[in-house]
């Protein structure tokens, strides 16, 4: 029985004709939809699906619009039949689309968290493994060692002087020495090892499979020596090197104390002189369990109060008038008793703080100011700057705030730079110097006379004061070239309108002799000893109650208070 009533035996060329052309159609129309020919089992199956199904309609349908139009005996059947085929063919391509859609928006979601996740083990400016990767290296690694008995060495690299080459080049060609320095140390080790950048200026290799000590020396001397090749187009002067530390697990320290271990050895490398390596070893345990304890009891040393600032006079040289003082920090330690910046600020600034110790020393001084002028008392605080925070963009918004907070002028606070820190950090110094300057704040250039570009770089400097390093003094009454030295600087100041301070006076003949010469103020054990600020304010109202009276002060009185 003839379904559609209008196929016979006669028209069945017209249903191979139909075919074939339904087919090449659904090919083109398949190909230019998808873009690609199916390389997957799944792909092959919608295509065979949806292709076979869409031919065979296509087939149906060209024939009754065939048999429709050239067929006189077609009924209206046909029309009807090739209509209700057409709209299956469009039914069948949109759900055709639509699976393809849905796949390659899942194909695209799978993808995309594929990226991210590598993303999120790799350094992007390197292509390296970050620390999160590296840890999960060491993981592995270490299940490895024990179980092959075999030790591993970790290797910390970090780049010697890297911000003096940001500071003073810029951090594109700081980056661009990050990644020359990640593509030697690729370069230095065996392919079974592995190089992570853990951030900043700082590297990881973990050397596997290390028998004795001699066999990762090679690979690490390997190292030393191919940072030191490193080369930047355009930058002649450039010298790279890397101090590096390594440990062997086990016999170091297990998978949380070793790469702490490594650590303290590059530092170790790095106070030998840099530019070389060293193994971790009973001394540097020692040190760096010091410091440990040190960090943690840093931590408290502001929540308890234990730091405090003592104070120590500037006085005119003329009429010996107290005209300030210099901030000096000191930790009133519960156990050691009072310590020095040298005894604790290097684990500052390795653990990370001495920002928040700078910023209290700031913030203590204008307090202490505050209440000075509270008591009538005119005086200023000379501030030390270290190079920590000349690399701070924000310092003279910060120092301006707390000016602001205690209604301080601008003129209470000066700001000390050693020349040293100028010389080796000029770009930055130069930076910073515009923002003091723009601010209106007063920069003192601090141990002056040690560097051999003095002179000559003094006239560039937008400064108010020279601070000459105690060298000079100790000799200004014996030796007549050290006198005449300081007498050119001090005639050279004058001319560039700054202020001369001498420190370090202890006798009262290398008192007269500056004051002689046309020093205009000095400090040092002489006039008085570093005090607390009760004994500050207890020697201010006293001093100022004899200059009242008598309109000069005497050494006598001040050693007498």
């Amino acid at each position: 029985m003839n379904m559609l009533g209008f196929i016979t035996t006669n028209n069945l060329w017209w249903i191979a004709i139909a075919s074939l052309i339904a087919l090449t159609a659904t090919i083109v129309a398949f190909r230019f939809t998808t873009r690609l020919w199916f390389t997957k089992p799944h792909q092959a199956k919608a295509w065979l699906t949806g292709g076979l199904s869409t031919t065979t309609l296509g087939a149906w349908f060209l024939y009754a619009i065939c048999i429709y139009v050239f067929n006189d005996n077609a009924t209206v059947s046909a029309l009807t039949t090739a209509l209700s085929i057409a709209c299956l063919i469009l039914i069948t391509l949109l759900i055709s689309m639509l699976d393809m859609f849905l796949r390659a928006k899942k194909t695209s979601s799978q993808h995309s968290r594929e990226n991210l996740s590598q993303m999120a083990m790799v350094d992007t400016l390197t292509q390296l493994p970050n620390r999160r990767a590296l840890m999960q290296h060491l993981e592995a690694a270490t299940r490895r060692s024990e179980r092959s008995g075999v030790s591993l060495a970790i290797a910390f690299i970090d780049i010697d002087n890297f911000k003096n080459i940001n500071d003073s080049l810029g951090h594109h060609v700081g980056d661009q020495v990050l990644q020359e320095v990640a593509k030697c140390l690729v370069a230095a080790v065996r392919g079974c090892d592995e190089v992570a950048r853990i951030g900043g200026d700082e590297f990881i290799a973990l050397i596997e499979d290390v028998k004795y000590d001699e066999d990762a020396v090679t690979i690490v001397d390997r190292m030393v020596n191919s940072i030191r090749e490193v080369s930047i187009a355009n930058q002649i002067d450039l010298n790279v090197s890397a101090s590096i530390g390594v440990a062997m697990f086990p016999r170091d320290g297990n998978i949380h104390q070793i790469v702490s271990a490594a650590d303290a050895a590059m530092y170790r490398a790095k106070k030998d002189g840099k530019n070389q390596f060293r193994f971790f070893d009973a001394d540097i345990a020692m040190t760096s369990d010091q410091l440990l304890e040190i960090q943690h009891d840093l931590k408290n040393a502001l929540a308890n109060d234990e730091l405090k600032l003592h104070y120590q006079l500037k006085i005119d040289s003329i009429t010996r008038e107290p005209v300030g003082a210099e901030a000096l920090l000191r930790w009133e330690h519960p156990v050691k008793g009072t310590l020095l910046p040298p005894d604790f600020m290097p684990a500052a600034e390795r653990f990370g703080l001495s920002y928040a110790m700078n910023l209290w020393v700031i913030e203590e001084a204008c307090r202490t100011l505050h209440l000075l002028n509270y008591l009538h008392i005119p005086f200023s605080i000379a501030l030390n700057i270290s190079h920590q925070q000349l690399r701070n963009n924000n310092l003279v918004n910060e120092i301006k705030q707390l000016l602001k907070r205690f209604n301080l002028p601008l003129a209470s606070l000066i700001f000390e730079i050693t020349e040293s820190a100028a010389v080796k950090n000029k770009l930055l110094f130069n930076k910073q110097l515009e923002r003091f300057k723009e601010a209106g704040l007063k920069v003192s250039l601090d141990d002056f006379g040690t560097q051999p570009s003095s002179l000559a770089y003094l006239q560039h400097l937008d400064i108010s004061e020279l601070k000459l390093d105690h060298t000079f003094t100790a000799n200004v009454e014996n030796d007549y070239k050290i006198r005449g030295i300081i007498q050119a600087i001090i005639e050279l100041a004058h001319v560039l309108e700054l202020n001369v301070v001498a420190e370090g006076v202890e006798t009262e003949s290398q008192r007269q002799t500056l004051a002689e010469i046309g020093c205009d103020q000095m400090q040092g054990f002489l006039i008085s000893r570093p005090v607390s600020e009760e004994n500050l304010v207890h020697l201010l109202k006293k001093l100022s109650t004899h200059f009242e009276s008598g309109g000069e002060f005497s050494m006598d009185e001040l050693k007498n208070l």
